[in-house]
């Protein structure tokens, strides 16, 4: 039970991971082909969700422990 929830919480992770890259990604193409300014506000955002995906990924072990504790494998 506790590899279901650790895989669980590193495919939330990765999928926090590629809106956060989406979001810096759409950005930059906005930039390129309208010639507006990059918003730094959108360039934060998808930094701290790139963040937040990397620590759940990494913490995902003891996350594991934590949720299933309650189960017997």
């Amino acid at each position: 039970m506790k590899r279901a929830v650790r895989n669980l919480i590193r495919l939330i992770g990765a999928t926090i991971i590629v809106f956060g890259g989406l979001e810096i990604g759409l950005e930059y193409l906005r930039h390129r082909l309208r010639g507006a300014e990059i918003g730094l506000w959108n360039c934060i955002v998808g930094s701290v969700l790139i963040a937040l995906g990397a620590l759940l990924i990494a913490a995902s072990s003891k996350l594991a422990e934590h949720f299933s504790g309650d189960f017997d494998e």
